[in-house]
């Protein structure tokens, strides 16, 4: 399962991701195309960073993570009276785990559909936004956008991370699998507690599928909804060759 085994140090690996401007960015599109939206369901929720920022905008956030480590994780920055009672997270699925159908928006960050690796789990997911959306409710979701991962083409990398107590060097190994539209990353992980220096390694595979945005209108069509926008994350333009990640907007018919 992806990021389980190095959940605990999930927020330092990731300590210069900006969750507020995304989350932002995320409010931008709520207004502009479901500006009545009080309910949101979030797939891939993660340690709930979102979802608390979209809460305390007035927003009532109900997550699903498939990773217990990762909920535990946003449980435990969170001190006594400081949790907002606006969000909640549940241990399940985004395929299938089933909360309610009276959402009015479902959001799903961080490629969390480019974790679906085949067109049925692809279409699984929006089945399952689908259903637990009211009649014209509208699903807000980034991707890998394949034109662009295979004309950059992923690269190794190498990001180092430090704090008072760990330093963690993380080594991302890409396999390509073209005729699949898939890249394997390898990821090699060490973790170095300073007091101690005592060192770990973690390995973690993560599978991860890039789509054409008509693929993503062929998925809407198959499961009720219908497209209403796509644009190059966080930006607004319009995707090219050079445009990574993706967010579209679906409808439901």
């Amino acid at each position: 399962m992806p990021f389980e085994k190095y959940a605990k140090y999930y927020d330092l690996l990731y300590q210069d991701k900006d969750y507020r401007a995304e989350a932002g960015y995320i409010i931008s599109l709520i207004r502009k195309y479901n500006p009545e939206t009080k309910k949101i369901l979030e797939f891939g929720a993660g340690s709930g960073m979102h979802g608390r920022i979209l809460a305390d905008e007035g927003f009532e956030v109900s997550g699903i993570e498939k990773s217990q480590n990762m909920i535990d994780l946003g449980l435990s920055s969170i001190q006594g009276n400081d949790q907002n009672r606006k969000f909640s997270c549940t241990q399940g699925d985004c395929t299938t785990s089933f909360l309610g159908d009276d959402f009015d928006t479902v959001i799903s960050l961080f490629h969390v559909l480019s974790y679906q690796t085949s067109s049925e789990e692809a279409t699984a997911m929006l089945k399952n936004a689908h259903r637990q959306l009211r009649p014209g409710g509208v699903f807000i979701f980034d991707y890998w956008y394949a034109p662009a991962v295979w004309e950059i083409g992923p690269t190794l990398r190498v990001k180092r991370f430090k704090n008072q107590q760990l330093a963690i060097t993380r080594i991302a190994e890409p396999e390509c699998l073209r005729e699949q539209n898939i890249v394997k990353v390898n990821y090699q992980t060490f973790v170095s507690e300073l007091k101690t220096n005592n060192i770990s390694e973690i390995k973690e595979t993560h599978e991860m599928r890039s789509f054409e945005t008509e693929e993503i209108v062929e998925f809407a069509n198959q499961t009720g909804f219908t497209q209403l926008h796509s644009e190059e994350w966080m930006t607004s333009h319009t995707p090219s060759k050079d445009t990574w990640g993706v967010c579209t907007v679906l409808q439901k018919n």
